[in-house]
């Protein structure tokens, strides 16, 4: 990594507020905005769409006016003509992984909206997807945001910024990651209309209002048995909470999770 990459990636730390040094409410809005044009660049707008696969703070480099890049590219794939694909090694980093890829392997554009939830969660309350440091119970940012969002007091989520907040844009960024951060990938939207609710579309604005308000018994897996709900799934990560990559050798083929819990986990464990 260059001198200057370096800078740049420290800078979305400085955004997010995990530096002692948060930057503004514009700025983390301005990272929202353009991390979700470069996802719906990637889905929608290149001749053979890219699944990124591996969206994270740590992968968005910053300009000196904190234009937001989206970067490495080590893991993404050409998108299936399917709605999903399957792969047998899962590679990619603990808080970000979307449960379907985690369990069963299956990747589609849905696990790059999946972790871009993540990451407008970390923009709003500049916590870590994983620490645990927090008190139990609390160390999946996931985990302690949802309760948060399902009962509405979004000003438990946010640091303080002083009276910048754009009430808006505040809406906005909470109803995109609770949409992105659905359980089943058919239930979480697609990158473009993300795009329009963070642009400020009117029309999406009111859809995602209903969307979040309607029963979460949609928000299921769709003929699938599901063995693991999303706190064991997120849970998993306090086994190894270092904000580093890891690669799976093959899915979930009929290990417990009671014995995987069991067991401490390494980076190079495998499933046979």
């Amino acid at each position: 990594m260059t001198f200057c990459q370096e800078e740049a990636w420290r800078r979305i730390y400085m955004v997010i507020g995990r530096d002692g040094n948060a930057l503004g409410w514009k700025e983390r809005y301005k990272v929202a905005v353009g991390v979700a044009e470069a996802l719906d660049y990637l889905h929608n707008c290149c001749d053979q769409p890219v699944i990124h696969k591996d969206v994270k703070s740590s992968n968005i480099l910053l300009s000196d006016d904190f234009e937001p890049q989206l970067s490495d590219f080590g893991l993404a794939c050409w998108a299936s003509t399917s709605c999903h694909s399957t792969c047998t090694d899962v590679a990619g980093t603990f808080g970000y992984l979307a449960p379907e890829y985690f369990m069963y392997g299956k990747v589609s554009d849905k696990v790059d909206v999946f972790a871009f939830g993540v990451v407008l969660l970390e923009l709003l309350s500049g916590r870590k997807p994983i620490n645990s440091e927090h008190p139990k119970g609390q160390e999946s940012l996931v985990m302690w945001a949802k309760p948060i969002l399902e009962g509405g007091k979004v000003s438990q989520l946010l640091p303080r910024l002083g009276s910048e907040y754009d009430d808006d844009h505040i809406e906005r960024m909470v109803l995109a990651a609770t949409l992105c951060l659905r359980r089943s990938p058919k239930c979480r939207p697609q990158m473009s209309l993300v795009l329009k609710l963070l642009q400020g579309d009117e029309e999406v604005k009111e859809w995602a209002r209903h969307q979040v308000c309607a029963s979460e018994e949609y928000d299921a897996m769709d003929g699938e048995t599901f063995p693991i709900n999303i706190q064991s799934h997120l849970n998993l990560a306090l086994l190894d909470v270092e904000d580093d990559s890891l690669s799976i050798s093959s899915t979930e083929q009929g290990v417990s999770i009671e014995d995987y819990l069991q067991g401490r986990w390494s980076r190079t464990s495998s499933f046979h």
